[in-house]
This record gives structure tokens, sequence and C-alpha cells, in this order.
């Protein structure tokens, strides 16, 4: 089954019954994440794959060397890709027991917002958690605001993969904090350059320290 849309194809080998559901929550929101990066439209059209279990597990495995049972979606700039394990599959095979129709839509949201920031930069050499933080807080998932004085900051730039509990609730809090507080101006040029974010993100890391 396959739908297209202004910015995404969805497919899947099966007919599933929320493709319709996954149609509808894109339409309603790729404007809004669209315009947060300043963007008209996607260089070209993402392919967003529904896969089954081994599927999925496979591409994972075979890109990053390992599978964890937490993940469940993944954005490929070079392919124009974005994979997403079946909410069943995700049920039955994740961490993700709990997962709800609306929290499914919004890790899709998710990685959508990772394709979008990959049109502006994806340099994600200790980056990744700014990535995570804007796909979190733009998609609306449920994360915790958490103190950050507990939070190893060079770990999470320089280890991200292997930071254990609570990196996605700590790239949150930052990112939310860099979304109210910043201008869209200086928060593209965060997106976009890289190398200013390294340069900024220890004083932005301080200032949420102070403020707290």
């Amino acid at each position: 089954m396959k739908i297209e849309l202004k910015n995404v194809i969805i497919e899947s080998k099966t007919d599933l019954k929320y493709l319709n559901n996954i149609k509808d929550y894109i339409d309603e929101n790729e404007k809004r994440i669209l315009d947060f990066f300043k963007l008209n439209k996607l260089n070209k059209k993402y392919n967003v794959i529904i896969m089954p279990f081994n599927e999925f597990k496979s591409f994972i495995k075979n890109k990053y060397g390992q599978y964890n049972d937490y993940v469940r979606g993944d954005t490929d700039k070079e392919s124009k890709t974005i994979r997403i394990l079946s909410i069943e599959d995700q049920l039955k095979y994740t961490t993700h027991k709990n997962v709800t129709l609306d929290d499914y839509l919004k890790m899709i949201l998710h990685e959508f917002v990772h394709a979008c920031n990959d049109e502006l930069n994806n340099d994600y050499n200790e980056t990744i958690w700014f990535s995570e933080g804007l796909a979190t807080n733009l998609s609306n998932q449920s994360y915790k605001i958490m103190n950050l004085s507990n939070c190893d900051f060079e770990k999470l730039k320089k280890n991200w993969y292997n930071y254990g509990p609570n990196k996605y609730d700590y790239a949150y809090t930052i990112v939310k904090h860099i979304i109210n507080n910043y201008s869209q101006d200086e928060i593209i040029k965060l997106i976009s350059d890289a190398k200013y974010l390294r340069d900024k993100c220890d004083n932005i890391f301080k200032e949420i320290l102070f403020l707290q």
C-alpha cells in the first residue's frame, strides 16, 4: 500500500488500518515543522516505510552494527528514507510496551523532524543531543524537564549512544530552553552550523543550570 503526500510517500507491504492516521497526522503537522526550519518543502520526498520486526532489526544491525530494543525508527538522508517499526511489532518486541497510536504518530513526526534537520545540516559530531532535543520537542513527545545538575554534559555530547537513562529527557530539557528563549534566526544558525553549536553549547548548558 502506498500513500503520496507533499513531502513523503508512506509505504507498507501489508494493508495496515492506521496508514490513513499517519497520512492525516503528517498533513496536519508538516507545515509547522517546515516553518520552524524555514523550509518550504523537502528537497526530495522521503519514503516512510512501515516495516515488520525482522526486516527492521536487520536494517538497524547492518547500519549501526547492533540493535537495541528501544529503537523503533530511523531516518537516512542518503536514501531519503524513514524506516518505522510497525506499531504491532513495537508492542511485541521493543521496550515500548505501552505505546498508543498517539505515541506512534508523534514518533513518526520525530523522524520527519530529523529529515528537515538534515536539509540544513547533518554534521552530528557531538551534536546528536541537539538533533534529538529538536525532534522530541517539535513532535510534542512526552519527555520530562530534568534537573541538569545530574547531567554529565560532556558524556551526553561525546558518547550519546552509551549515555544510559535520561539522555532523551536531558536533550529535551536543554532544547526546550533554547526554543523558548532564543530567536528563530539564532536557532537556525545553531542547526545549520555545527561548529557554531559546538562552540556555544557549553555556555548554553551553564546558562540553563544557573536559571534552574
